[in-house]
């Protein structure tokens, strides 16, 4: 995609509810409309993090936490870019550079990109069965370990570590029957 100098997008690197939420404001000036990429590493539009326990438990599929819709986008005249990571920001050029290779100019650029999950550095950490739950792979990664009788531990007390415990709670008796 190309953009001229005079237009460079504003480019928001992270989909997810802070991202979703300036895009949402930016288009709400009706008369200022500047051309807008979003860049999200997921897969997937953006969705709510918060109820990634009602996915994890099956109490709810991923149309329930979306936010908003490939349509959505198109109609607000945004160009998604999912699935893809910034790899390079070249602040002299005003560029990025993108996993897909793509060279992407910008006039004004947001990093809404959340954090990482905090990873405990202890033996035993990094064992195959040790997942961390953080987004829609995570749930993945979770439902894919549950068997009726196994066991989990949650290690965290945060919003995220209680929404994990209780997910699997109830996924848990979902699979027993």
């Amino acid at each position: 995609m190309a953009f001229d100098r005079d237009s460079d997008p504003i480019v928001v690197v992270g989909n997810g509810m802070a991202g979703l939420r300036l895009l949402q404001e930016l288009r709400a000036d009706q008369e200022r409309r500047p051309p807008i990429v979003a860049i999200g590493a997921e897969p997937m539009e953006a969705y709510n993090r918060v109820l990634l326990s009602s996915l994890l438990s099956g109490e709810s599929d991923y149309r329930d936490i979306a936010l908003a819709s490939s349509r959505w986008y198109v109609e607000q005249n945004i160009d998604l870019q999912i699935g893809v990571r910034v790899t390079e920001i070249d602040r002299r050029r005003k560029r990025l550079r993108l996993s897909s290779g793509h060279k992407l100019p910008y006039g004004k650029l947001v990093l809404a990109t959340g954090s990482e999950p905090a990873r405990l550095k202890i033996p035993g950490a990094d064992l195959a069965g040790v997942k961390t739950f953080r987004d829609l792979a995570d749930v993945r990664d979770l439902r894919a370990l549950a068997r009726p009788g196994r066991r989990a531990v949650v290690i965290g007390g945060g919003l995220l570590g209680l929404e994990a415990a209780h997910g699997l709670a109830l996924l848990g008796r979902w699979l027993q029957g």
